[in-house]
């Protein structure tokens, strides 16, 4: 029992999931999965069994899958298995096969989640799989949040287990007579994992046999230790960062202001999948010219004048799009509504930047939205002259990324309005204009 109170003690600190709750369980068929799901089904909980077969061990694999049914049957478990092509799936990701595996199994658990109805998927992870993690993610480099081990829950997974060690696992399983599968691959020193479960863990505990409790104490300080770094960056995000509808920015100034910048800044674009060293060359470049670009694999970061613009990194829509006469709406490359012609009421013109009320007369069709390019200028309405359009963006001090996603509506290659800021004065509604059309960027207006 002392083991049972153990993990039931640790679901109820932690708060994984309310007791007896309905939880997939991730059984492979050996002994941590298997324990598992002996201590959840148990006290009380509502078990799913969920197997994948992987096939990566021939038929060793098709024989844990029958291990697993059988067991369920044996213990009137709900069963469900599923079986991928696990090296077609990592080579066409590029991927290695444990990620492969990974990504598969909980992409899998989830769905099987939300058919059931289950509250939580439970993984047999325990104290030991923690220490091997700590150690890859030191020997591959790692910042505070990489040495916290594996986390109890993430989302709707939960690990029970985290706070027994294998061989309490071992022990468990011995005294509750309980049978289980042996996956040799385990015993492959060439896989990191191994090498640091059979030859490092060991010299450890040759120096403290009490190691991996001192490990999990370890985790537990460290793990305050982040949450008071994760207020601290919180508080600079409230400083620093200002969101966008696309986008959003960080002030450079403030960055500076930081004498960890380095670490504030990781942290902040970690989620957008910048490494290391690209976060470096951001603070290389943080007091040189405007308009410098640094790209993840996901995002793309551009230089301006005070911040830094953090997008995605989808290519930009150069195109030209062509609206014919009598067109209601489009939503392509933007979302733009048109009204019909009608007559001219004062009430009706509206001052707004995102509505642009035209003489229609003044129009030629079909319209044509398009990006800005060079050379181009207008004749901004309040204003006498005409402009080019790189020196009203600068007017209007608009960041690089506001320039780059600007689109222009135009007639007979004239600029009729600067979309979102400012309309062509030869296309204003004046004393001699019959009827006017309204074009906007809300549906609700026109």
């Amino acid at each position: 029992m002392e083991f049972t109170n153990k993990v039931i003690s640790y679901i109820t600190t932690h708060q994984l999931c309310k007791e007896g709750a309905k939880l997939v369980v991730g059984v492979s068929g050996g002994a941590d999965s298997v324990a598992l799901l002996h201590v959840l089904h148990n006290t009380g909980y509502k078990c799913i069994v969920a197997h994948c077969n992987f096939h990566l061990r021939g038929v060793e694999s098709d024989a844990d899958e029958t291990f697993v049914r059988d067991l369920a049957d044996k213990w009137h478990i709900p069963f469900f298995s599923t079986s991928f092509d696990t090296k077609t799936f990592a080579k066409e990701n590029g991927i290695s096969i444990e990620m492969a595996a990974r990504d598969l199994r909980y992409e899998w658990f989830a769905t099987l989640k939300k058919e059931q109805n289950a509250d939580a998927i439970a993984i047999a992870h325990h104290l030991d799989d923690s220490i091997e993690t700590f150690f890859i993610n030191l020997s591959r480099g790692t910042g505070l949040r990489g040495l916290l081990g594996i986390q109890p829950k993430q989302g709707y997974v939960i690990r029970p287990f985290l706070s027994v060690s294998r061989d309490e696992i071992n022990n468990y399983i011995s005294a509750n007579n309980l049978r289980s599968r042996m996956d040799l691959s385990n015993f492959d020193q060439l896989i990191i994992r191994n090498k640091i479960r059979h030859s490092l863990i060991p010299v450890f505990e040759s120096f403290n046999p009490s190691f991996r409790q001192i490990m999990a104490e370890n985790f537990s300080r460290l793990g305050e230790l982040n949450e008071v770094a994760n207020d601290l960056i919180e508080s600079f995000r409230k400083d620093a960062v200002i969101d966008h509808e696309d986008y959003f920015s960080i002030s450079i100034s403030k960055l500076h202001n930081q004498s960890n910048a380095h670490y504030f800044l990781f942290e902040l674009l970690k989620p957008y999948n910048f490494n290391d060293a690209t976060v470096n060359d951001i603070l290389h470049h943080l007091d040189g010219e405007s308009g410098k670009s640094f790209f993840s694999s996901t995002h793309r970061i551009i230089k301006d004048r005070n911040h830094l613009l953090v997008t995605s990194s989808i290519a930009a829509d150069n195109s030209s799009y062509l609206i014919p006469e009598g067109t209601s709406s489009i939503d392509k490359p933007i979302n733009l509504y048109l009204s019909q012609p009608i007559s001219i009421e004062p009430a009706s013109i509206v001052k707004n930047s995102n509505i642009a009320c035209i003489d229609f007369e003044k129009l030629t069709f079909p319209l044509k939205i398009r990006r800005p390019k060079e050379g181009d200028f207008f004749y901004p309405l309040g204003m006498t002259g005409k402009k080019k359009i790189s020196d009203f963006f600068i007017d209007k001090k608009l960041n690089l990324l506001e320039k780059e996603n600007c689109w222009l509506l135009t007639s007979e290659d004239q600029i009729v309005w600067v979309i979102g800021y400012r309309i062509d004065d030869r296309f204003k509604i004046d004393d001699n204009s019959k009827k006017m059309i309204k074009i906007s960027l809300s549906k609700d207006i026109v």
